[in-house]
């Protein structure tokens, strides 16, 4: 960003530093994004029906329907920088949060009383944060990742292994664009944990009611070198074109299933269906079964990995859930579910009994 109040801490890779930042006041434009903001009348759905709608989507409308230069001419003198900020607030895990697009101000007092509809400010907390540069367009003066996907897989992955730091859910993750709508950089709050509450504090537990399930997927049997998510990329258009998946587009499902070896198991990976009519053939149809689940899921609102739930679902659930509502116990006779929702979170679903 064009402020230097950030303090820099430590340069972590090539593309990620570590650096301490104040307060940022921010006024913008607000969107809630929901759980059915995404894939609901997707690509293969409704006739005229949207894209994915995030606040990566969100924030290049806006640019390229004149609203931030519009945000920016009225508020004129306040703005501290030319970036454009947006700011996940709200977090509420499963992908729901509140994301506001706009610009850093000094001061909330001058404001003019008349704002673009949806107008909304917001504090920033002052935090540390893992700040990645981000490249999309491969300008030759910049350097970065060439996908902001790239970013995110970085983050949840390389830079916690490398540092020991976790997602601080005291914080606010943001983006900065240019006027373009060319995203430059991804700032994620983080901290280094004390305990093990503190290193899955970005994790929530609910004890939720799932129906049956019908889901169209892949399967790869034990110890097949097949990766069984890329066998489904290159069949799932087939199962989007039916009507039986228009109303699940873009929500994934992975789980095991028995094997015919004993102590084994198949993987499985596919969508959600309200019915098998019309499914294709090149696909399984298998049914998981309903009842009491314990769904974990992140405030992190930042890629689809769900190796920090997995962890806390297969190696910690007794310190972190089970030991402190003794009316649940697990249940064995069923398998663990994952549910990824478009690299804005990924859910673990826990089979439990009364």
């Amino acid at each position: 960003m064009e402020i230097q109040d950030e303090i820099f801490v430590q340069q972590v890779s090539e593309f990620c530093s570590l650096v301490d930042r104040p307060e940022m006041k921010l006024v913008g434009i607000a969107l809630p994004i929901t759980y059915e903001s995404r894939g609901y009348g997707g690509f293969y759905g409704f006739e005229h029906a949207n894209c994915i709608m995030n606040d990566y989507f969100f924030t290049k409308k806006l640019i390229a329907e004149g609203d931030m230069a519009l945000l920016s001419g009225i508020i004129g003198g306040q703005l501290r920088s030319r970036d454009i900020v947006t700011v996940r607030t709200e977090v509420g895990g499963d992908g729901n949060y509140k994301v506001i697009v706009g610009y850093e101000i000094g001061s909330f007092e001058a404001l003019p009383d008349a704002l673009p509809e949806y107008a909304e400010t917001v504090t920033v907390p002052a935090c540390r944060y893992a700040k990645v540069l981000i490249n999309e367009t491969k300008q030759a003066d910049r350097i970065g990742y060439g996908e902001r996907m790239h970013a995110d897989e970085y983050f949840i992955g390389s830079f916690r292994e490398d540092t020991g730091y976790v997602y601080n859910p005291a914080g606010y993750g943001f983006n900065t664009y240019d006027a373009l709508g060319d995203i430059l950089t991804k700032y994620e709050p983080v901290k280094l944990p004390s305990s093990d509450s503190e290193r899955y504090g970005s994790l929530r537990f609910k004890p939720v009611v799932l129906p049956e399930m019908k889901i169209a997927c892949s399967m790869t049997p034990p110890d097949s070198e097949e990766f069984v998510i890329s066998k489904y990329f290159g069949v799932q258009d087939q199962v989007f074109a039916t009507e039986a998946a228009k109303y699940y587009l873009h929500d994934y499902y992975g789980f095991p299933t028995n094997s015919d070896q004993e102590g084994k198991i198949n993987s499985c990976f596919g969508t959600r269906v309200s019915s098998f009519e019309g499914i294709p053939d090149c696909v399984e149809k298998l049914t998981l079964p309903g009842g009491i689940y314990l769904h974990i899921t992140q405030l992190e609102v930042n890629g689809d990995n769900p190796s920090l739930p997995y962890d806390a679902a297969f190696n910690h659930l007794e310190e972190l859930f089970l030991s402190s509502h003794p009316e649940y116990q697990r249940d064995w006779s069923r398998h663990v579910i994952a549910r990824f929702r478009q690299a804005n979170c990924a859910s673990v679903f826990v089979p439990l009994m009364k």
